[in-house]
């Protein structure tokens, strides 16, 4: 991957997991069998609650070798609904294109080649099934991605600050090996991406397995998808309410019961709404208990069109972790 200065200038690194991303690399493990410590667990509780159109991905989103880069349209840059909308909006030669290029791997389905050909159910019944399995597979653990995206993203922030875009880069894993201004990833499909001015996201993802990766369309715009090593026990952040864990005991005895479980509520980021859902709390409560968080500088809110938006901040994440991201010990 070459960069210009250009390019070196218009590094960021995603502030949310993307999506579709984790969509596709989340089949991969699941299909695989990799890794059975930390997703076992998940495993088990997602082919118990997938719908069975979501076999249908399996096929789009082989564990080993070439996806589809349709499938994949998003840098971190949008929620899942917009990222959908993105992807059936593909044009058909596109999508014929990367079909194409699935089926020289092995025999494509009779539904694949209906969507290879255009048709307009075949590309309908993709959705359905991207919709039902993201909501099966990944929209329970919603607040735990996030955390643990948030958590590297101020690893990436430290080094930065501390040895600037070199030691970004040369610190981005250790597969990867940076020689300015050229980076590397030794055992990788044989391809190389010319940045050109475009700039590079680089995007997390706790489903991706060994390295980084990108997609093959040198014209797509630049992302490189970097893993976030699992933990053992990532599931037990769930609160019972809603799928996910309870707030910690001491962060409940700090903040109170109702004000720390809307504060993991905001892990996620969500509106008013979202978080009243997330938390069980009224609509009322959660403006006021927001308020005080916000107040407090561990958390921040914007409007977007009419809805009022929440999102932790690094302190309101760093308490909720129980300790300063990269600082075992406690903050």
């Amino acid at each position: 991957m070459y960069f210009t200065g250009d390019d070196l200038r218009r590094i960021v690194v995603a502030d949310a997991p993307d999506p579709l991303w984790d969509v596709l690399l989340s089949l991969h493990v699941l299909q695989d069998g990799a890794g059975d410590v930390a997703f076992g667990e998940w495993r088990r509780r997602t082919r118990a609650e997938r719908s069975p159109d979501a076999r249908l991905l399996s096929e789009l989103a082989r564990p080993w070798g070439y996806s589809p880069d349709f499938l994949t349209p998003g840098r971190g840059d949008a929620g899942f609904e917009a990222q959908l909308d993105r992807l059936l909006s593909t044009p058909r030669r596109r999508i014929a294109h990367d079909m194409d290029r699935l089926a020289s791997g092995a025999p494509l389905s009779l539904w694949a080649k209906s969507l290879a050909e255009g048709d307009s159910s075949a590309l309908e019944r993709l959705g359905g099934a991207l919709a039902g399995y993201r909501r099966a597979a990944l929209d329970p653990f919603e607040d735990v991605l996030r955390l643990h995206t948030e958590a590297d993203r101020q690893r990436r922030a430290r080094a930065l600050l501390s040895g600037g875009v070199d030691r970004l880069l040369a610190e981005l894993h250790p597969r990867v090996r940076w020689r300015a201004p050229v980076l590397e990833i030794p055992v990788y499909a044989d391809q190389e991406v010319h940045l050109d001015g475009r700039g590079l996201v680089l995007v997390p993802s706790l489903f991706l397995r060994i390295q980084p990766i990108t997609v093959l369309d040198p014209e797509m715009p630049p992302v490189l998808v970097y893993p976030l090593p699992p933990q053992v026990g990532w599931l037990a952040a769930r609160r019972s309410r809603g799928g996910r864990g309870a707030p910690p005991d001491a962060l409940v005895d700090l903040l109170g019961r109702t004000r720390a479980a809307v504060l993991e509520s905001a892990a996620g980021t969500g509106t008013t709404t979202d978080l009243a859902r997330r938390a069980g709390v009224a609509l009322p409560v959660v403006s006021r208990h927001t308020a005080v968080l916000r107040d407090a500088g561990l958390l921040t809110t914007r409007r977007e069109g009419g809805a009022v938006r929440h999102r932790v901040t690094g302190l309101g994440m760093a308490l909720l972790n129980g300790e300063l991201p990269g600082c075992p010990g406690g903050v």
